[in-house]
């Protein structure tokens, strides 16, 4: 028996919440782990209030539809801060539930350490770029002849003609856009424990298709090999109900946040089109950000609705790798319990969100799609 446990990468999350105060230590938080965790909360509800108010008042067209577009992102991001700091417990209870499994054979380990190695590197890949957008909207105030702010946010105060009130302006913002980047590291998380729970379906694909496999040049008879067979079969069982179970929780869990994500990606999308193809932005650097918000937007969607699919692909395979054992060779009771087994594999695991979206690349499409057809709109009615 081989371990899997959590990656050091999502470990060095978890430590990173703990280090800036979004989780707190031990069982329940203290008097002043509940102060940090308010101060997060309400500075960033401050800041998504001054994005809307930035939207509804900026008179240019093309800001406007920037505007709106980062409001509903960060409307999504403080709904990922409330669970992140709310939800500290059930998060960790996830993870230690869905990452840590044992696997039979070393053939299942290598591959699902690959898989893993692969989905960090890609992490930190993602992470990178989310630093290099973050310099950007850091020194982006004072880049080119006349000071302005990546994102013209609604505030009391007229920063555009004094010095003290931009300033104040732009740390408020660039603060608010590293809480923003520390809170998007929840969409890795979410990431991780969809990509494990397929690997944990592929991997019990694996052994099922070597039930009552023996390891060694142990000489046994008939029946202790039947009695393997269905003590393996049996184990199988109970680990495909625990699983199941498990990523029904999982789904469950973050249902919320993956309606809202799909309900919202679309318009996002759109409006990071529409600023590229129409060069919302004075400088550069403001069109480079253009394509950071849209690469997240597209990243984050694709990656919930692929790892979703894997689990569907991993699970409909299982019905298939049952019958790659050597059933046939079986007593009649085994055989009996095999095909009842078979049989209920053939219904594939799809989590549904909402009762309207399927966790799968269809849905990816169709939400592409839809945005597509509103950057059309959008198209025709510019002038």
């Amino acid at each position: 028996m081989h371990s899997i446990g959590i990656h050091k990468v999502i470990s060095q999350m978890v430590d990173f919440f703990y280090y800036i105060g979004l989780w707190h230590r031990g069982d329940e938080p203290t008097t002043r782990d509940l102060r940090k965790k308010l101060l997060y909360y309400i500075y960033y509800s401050l800041f998504l209030v001054s994005a809307v108010v930035g939207a509804i008042t900026n008179e240019k067209v093309d800001k406007k539809v920037f505007l709106v577009e980062a409001s509903i992102i960060i409307a999504v991001l403080y709904v990922k801060l409330g669970i992140l700091i709310w939800k500290q417990n059930q998060i960790l209870d996830l993870l230690g539930r869905v990452c840590n499994f044992t696997i039979r054979y070393d053939e299942e380990l290598a591959f699902c350490h690959r898989k893993i190695g692969k989905f960090a590197k890609f992490v930190v890949m993602f992470i990178t770029v989310e630093v290099i957008a973050l310099i950007e909207v850091i020194f982006i105030a004072i880049v080119g002849s006349e000071k302005s702010l990546f994102l013209e946010i609604g505030v009391p105060w007229d920063y555009k003609n004094s010095e003290i009130a931009f300033w104040a302006t732009h740390i408020f913002t660039v603060l608010a856009t590293i809480l923003s980047v520390t809170v998007s590291f929840l969409s890795i998380i979410i990431w991780y424990l969809l990509l494990t729970s397929s690997l944990r379906y592929e991997t019990l694909g694996s052994e099922l298709k070597k039930t009552g496999r023996i390891t060694g040049k142990m000489k046994l008879s008939e029946t202790q090999k039947h009695n393997i067979f269905r003590k393996d079969l049996e184990e199988s069982i109970d680990v495909h109900l625990y699983t199941r179970e498990l990523i029904d929780e999982l789904g469950s869990f973050f249902s919320d946040i993956f309606l809202i994500q799909f309900g919202t990606s679309g318009l996002c999308i759109c409006g990071s089109i529409y600023c590229l193809v129409f060069n919302v932005g004075d400088n550069l650097l403001e069109r480079c950000m253009h394509l950071t918000v849209l690469s997240y937007c597209i990243s984050d969607l694709f990656l919930i609705t692929y790892c979703g699919n894997e689990i569907m692909l991993s699970s409909n395979r299982l019905s298939y790798s049952i019958f790659e054992s050597k059933w046939i060779e079986q007593p009649k009771d085994t055989k009996k319990c095999i095909i009842i087994f078979g049989e209920y594999l053939k219904q594939p695991h799809q989590l549904l969100i909402g009762k309207l979206y399927p966790l799968n690349l269809e849905t990816f499409t169709r939400i592409l799609n839809s945005a597509y057809s509103m950057f059309n709109i959008l198209k025709s009615n510019k002038k």
